[in-house]
């Protein structure tokens, strides 16, 4: 069976798919938390409010509900905002999750080019470095970090 695609998510603008992919979506939705109360004994509750009929969908049920909002509500206000998310927590989490991710790639990029450099350097290769203090210390640090890594690989063979 073939993978779907992702889905790009913006408003469907056409009523009688967006309908569709309500229906289905809010079943598959109900079907998750179903799995995870059973599954992991935790109390959970839904409510929508369905903008095609102009009422609320709720599950479990009402009184379900009911019970796990009074749960909620008898916890301390700290704890209960502790966990939760709206869309601008978790579009900076996001942001700042990839921020470092790209930092990180940064520096990995940085280190195989100097990596690089050596090489050239090392091989016979010509290469300008006059004047360039600020790669003559990334290359140092690289080679420190080489001769620390060759130490420990040696210290381990030696038992």
């Amino acid at each position: 069976m073939p993978r779907r695609k992702k889905v790009k998510l913006e408003l469907l603008q056409c009523m009688s798919e967006r309908k569709v992919s309500f229906r289905k979506r809010n079943t598959g939705l109900v079907k998750k938390l179903s799995e995870l109360s059973t599954l992991c004994d935790v109390d959970v509750c839904d409510i929508i409010l369905n903008p095609f009929h102009s009422s609320f969908d709720v599950w479990p049920s009402l009184p379900g509900v009911q019970s796990v909002l009074t749960k909620f509500r008898h916890i301390p206000e700290g704890e209960q905002t502790k966990h939760m998310y709206n869309l601008e927590t978790f579009t900076q989490e996001r942001i700042q999750k990839t921020r470092e991710q790209v930092r990180k790639l940064r520096m990995e990029n940085r280190r195989i080019e100097i990596e690089q450099i050596i090489n050239q350097c090392m091989s016979g290769g010509s290469f300008d470095i006059k004047n360039n203090y600020n790669l003559l210390n990334d290359m140092d640090l690289v080679l420190k970090q080489d001769i620390q890594e060759l130490f420990i690989r040696i210290k381990a063979l030696k038992g």
